[in-house]
């Protein structure tokens, strides 16, 4: 299911999306509009398409295969 195809989603499903997504987000810092808040966004979309209904269990998933990349340091922090 794609991200345009969410207006087949009842409201209720809607709103699981969109907190589901809200939720992960703020526990990565990771901005929804960035790829991998868009990711994020395709992959519950596919989840509650799937008919996954928890969203403590949606969210966990994201966790899964959503996961940020890593910090990035400079190498003067690492490196001695």
């Amino acid at each position: 299911m794609s991200l345009f195809e969410t207006h087949l989603f009842t409201d209720d499903q809607n709103e699981l999306v969109t907190s589901a997504v809200g939720r992960w987000s703020e526990r990565n810092h990771v901005d929804v509009k960035s790829e991998h808040g868009q990711a994020a966004l395709i992959q519950a979309i596919a989840l509650v398409g799937s008919g996954m209904r928890s969203p403590d269990d949606i969210v966990a998933r994201l966790d899964e295969v959503c996961a940020p990349p890593a910090p990035e340091y400079p190498r003067s922090l690492v490196e001695e």
